[in-house]
């Protein structure tokens, strides 16, 4: 299902015209020194350029820079765009046609799908494995009892969340890697959203440095991955506190890694005077309880982006635990009270060690 990331970590890119900041992808606003009409922009700082566009894909606003002298910055710019277009033609669920939609159209049957669609398949289903179930693609038919679209709709049953469940589990999924085949389970619904976005920021940084770019920032709707750094400086990343706007709970410099938060300041409804945000629990239907948000560090875009929703899940007990007995990942956890703790190696990954 559709993540709707908080984008908690805000990519500050201090480019020559000003600050860049995006704010929740429910409705994005990237705000600099300079009006923001055109979608294409070029700053040049001598031999090299900071070309920045900004489109909107898969439901989201995606901002692409890329440092390198102009017409070469330029040209993996425009590629990386329609790179993403071609992406998201193939793994968005409400395009008719998509792989997705053929495979939530026909579910119980097999249905060939393009090589992005396995590539995401297979590593959802490693991420639900590797997570307990915590992550899980398949938890559409639950999230679609809750009234996260129509605050004023009511309330799921527990009858009615027991009988979705039933159609929960992407390690039912069937995969044929040999003839890039797949199965759902009769039921079934699938939605790429909750580690689409972290895919489309590696195949985009993919795209740029295959055309030689070096130096360059993605931002896939929220998710974040920084190569190198550029001309006026390093890349910067901000957590915001998820209550207090404008407040910012951590700033840091980081590069040739992914950065992504999953979180309930954006989407949520409050019933009886208790928040409930829209990350459900594939494990027992009900919305994740006990944190604001989870930003995840690791080298990996498309597994962070799938990490900070299984940390959400987890909890910040044991989602920090998990998150500690795995090598290269690291997290920052705004429990829901508003406390904060960090992953062993937070410091280090953040340049905060002493």
């Amino acid at each position: 299902m559709k993540k709707w990331l908080l984008f908690v970590a805000v990519l500050a890119l201090s480019l020559a015209w000003g600050l860049l900041r995006e704010r929740p992808v429910t409705a994005p606003s990237v705000h600099s020194a300079e009006p923001l009409t055109p979608p294409l922009y070029a700053a040049d700082t001598g031999t090299s350029a900071l070309v920045r566009r900004e489109v909107v894909l898969m439901g989201s606003q995606f901002i692409l820079v890329a440092d390198g002298p102009h017409e070469q910055a330029l040209a993996a710019i425009t590629a990386a765009s329609e790179r993403l277009r071609r992406l998201e033609a193939e793994i968005s669920s409400w395009k008719p046609g998509s792989d997705v939609y053929r495979l939530n159209d026909n579910a119980g049957k097999f249905v060939t799908v393009g090589a992005d669609t396995l590539t995401l398949l297979q590593l959802a289903k490693q991420v639900h494995a590797d997570t307990g179930g915590a992550f899980d693609i398949s938890i559409g038919t639950v999230w679609d009892l809750y009234p996260f679209r129509q605050p004023g709709a009511p309330w799921p049953g527990a009858e009615q969340i027991a009988a979705q469940l039933k159609n929960i589990g992407a390690d039912r999924i069937e995969i044929q890697v040999a003839d890039s085949k797949v199965r759902l389970p009769p039921g079934m619904r699938v939605n790429l959203g909750g580690i689409g976005k972290g895919y489309a920021a590696h195949v985009a940084i993919a795209t740029l440095r295959g055309l030689g770019i070096r130096n360059a920032a993605v931002s896939a709707g929220g998710d974040i991955y920084l190569l190198g750094g550029k001309s006026g400086g390093p890349w910067q990343v901000r957590i915001a506190n998820p209550r207090w706007q404008g407040q910012v709970i951590e700033q840091f410099t980081l590069r040739d890694r992914a950065v992504a938060t999953s979180g309930d300041a954006e989407r949520y409804v409050v019933r009886e005077g208790k928040r409930y945000g829209h990350i459900i629990d594939p494990r027992s239907g009900l919305p994740a309880q006990g944190v604001q948000s989870v930003t995840v560090i690791c080298d990996d875009a498309t597994l962070a982006d799938a990490y900070a929703t299984a940390v959400f899940v987890l909890g910040p007990v044991e989602g920090m635990r998990w998150v500690n007995a795995r090598a290269g990942v690291e997290a920052l956890i705004i429990d829901g009270e508003g406390y904060v703790s960090r992953s062993r190696g937070w410091a280090a990954a953040t340049g905060a060690a002493s």
